[in-house]
Formats: C-alpha cells, sequence, structure tokens
C-alpha cells in the first residue's frame, strides 16, 4: 500500500517552486511521529533472582549469572507491524533538527500475604472458609530515551527529506519480587517457614553512541512517511543482580556493535 501510494504521487514530486512549494519542515517546525520495528527495550527476558527453595533439610539458591545483552538488535522477530515508541523532532534551522525519541513501560504489582483456611474439625473435607494464596509483588520497569541531531539534506524534490545524524541512547530496566507466602503449617523455627526473605531484583543500564541515516516523504502537507536505518551503533550494558537485602550483588557486563540494522518505519506529523 505505502509503494502504491509513492507512486501515485511520484510524478506530482517536483522542483519546489511558488506554484509547488516545498512541504519538507523549515527553521522553528515541530515533527512528531510512531516508530514501527524491532522492540527498544533493554532488558526484555531479565528477571529478578529466584527465592531460596528449600526441600526437607536441603537448600538450594543459586543467582544467575547470564549477563546482559543489546536485544534492540536481531536477526529475528522485527514486524512493521509493532509500534516501539514515539519521536519529536525540532528545527533550529531548515537543515538541522534535534531529536528525542523513546519509551516507557512500568507495571507494578502489590504484595498480598496468604491467609489459611478454616476446615471443620468434625469433617476434615468440609472446607467453611477456603484458603487464600498469596499475590507476589512483582514490579518492572522499562525505559528506553534516545537524544541526537540530524542533518537534512537539500533535495531538488519538494517532497523528501534525506538526513544523517548521531544518537545516544540511554536503557533501563529492573524488575524485582518478593513472595510473601508463609507456611502455616510449620513452626516459625522452621528454615522453610518463609521462604523468601526480602525484595530481590535485578537492575540494567545501558548507554552508547549510533549513527542514523534516513529519509522522510511527504504524502501531503504535513503528512509523511519514514524510514530509517542505523549504519553503526555502540551498545555497552551493565547488570546487577541482588538476591535478598544486605547480601552482594552479582554484577555482568556486555558492548555490542552492529551495523546496517535497527530498522524503524515511521508514520509523522509536522507541525
Amino acid at each position: 500500500m505505502l509503494f502504491a501510494m509513492l507512486g501515485s504521487l511520484y510524478a506530482q514530486d517536483t522542483t519546489p517552486t511558488e506554484a509547488a512549494p516545498s512541504m519538507i519542515p523549515v527553521a522553528g517546525d515541530f515533527t512528531g511521529a510512531i516508530l514501527f520495528g524491532r522492540g527498544n527495550f533493554l532488558n526484555s527476558g531479565i528477571y529478578a533472582p529466584p527465592a531460596p527453595y528449600v526441600s526437607g533439610s536441603t537448600g538450594y539458591w543459586t543467582v544467575p549469572g547470564n549477563s546482559p545483552y543489546n536485544n534492540t538488535v536481531g536477526t529475528d522477530q522485527n514486524t512493521v507491524s509493532n509500534i516501539v515508541g514515539a519521536e519529536m523532532r525540532y528545527f533550529i534551522t531548515d537543515q538541522i533538527a534535534l531529536k528525542l525519541s523513546g519509551g516507557a513501560i512500568l507495571r507494578n504489582t502489590p504484595e498480598s500475604a496468604n491467609l489459611p483456611g478454616v476446615i471443620d474439625p468434625n469433617v476434615p473435607t468440609a472446607a467453611w472458609i477456603p484458603d487464600y494464596a498469596a499475590v507476589v509483588a512483582d514490579n518492572r520497569s522499562d525505559i528506553n530515551i534516545n537524544l541526537g541531531g540530524e542533518y537534512h539534506f537539500a533535495t531538488k524534490y519538494n517532497r523528501l527529506s534525506p538526513y544523517a545524524g548521531l544518537n545516544i541512547p540511554f536503557y533501563y530496566g529492573r524488575h524485582s519480587q518478593y513472595d510473601p507466602t508463609i507456611n502455616y503449617s510449620q513452626a516459625p523455627f522452621d528454615p522453610s517457614y518463609q521462604l523468601d526473605v526480602g525484595i530481590r531484583h535485578t537492575e540494567q543500564i545501558g548507554f552508547g553512541i549510533q549513527a542514523v541515516a534516513g529519509v522522510d516523504y511527504y504524502l501531503m502537507e504535513g503528512f509523511y512517511f519514514g524510514f530509517e536505518i542505523k549504519p553503526i551503533s555502540y551498545v555497552y550494558a551493565y547488570s546487577q543482580k541482588i538476591p535478598a537485602p544486605g547480601l552482594e550483588s552479582l554484577e555482568a557486563n556486555n558492548y555490542s556493535w552492529s551495523f546496517f540494522s535497527q530498522t524503524f518505519l515511521k508514520i509523522g506529523f509536522r507541525f
């Protein structure tokens, strides 16, 4: 559909004149767009460390050693139907624009302790009040912010605006969990009386620098389709896992280089 629309409008794409003025932005204009493509959050797949597990007299508790990685680039699951964020641009001159893009997802599930039920002592198989399971506290934060600048090149067409620039991405992710479940069937001094000893979380931070290149095509005044790619990108990611309050964290880091990846399609407006 997009190529059909572009083809039908190609004949109308002419050199800017008084009869056919340019549609591309000029100094003082704003543009806003919705981005489609691969997910743009760094910490997908990052989870809080598990709670200690007690089976009889044997306890198991391992903090996973997997390192963070830049999962915003990859060879699969890159779909044009996936909305990955939004961007705003302000043109300080006819050719130079400042850009801010990104998105955020914040989830919060408060904890709630479990409650034992009541059973008729004369009829053990008949419950008067059911057991109420605990609600596990689960908090997640995914944030992606990109600051950058673009230089828009002049062309002989009044609808076409190619550009190149630099981008500084910042990623933040955190996952916290706490299971308040208490085993009422055991004495308080039993080691498995309460399995989870406190809030545990994994936190991840990433930043880097990226070259960007793209083109915007104005289908009509104030409305455009765009395509963007990152010819070269470097992202450093750092994570720490804290299995319980007061314990040492397990730290890991990773850096990723990518070339001609992380493509986006845009649907945007000029203000």
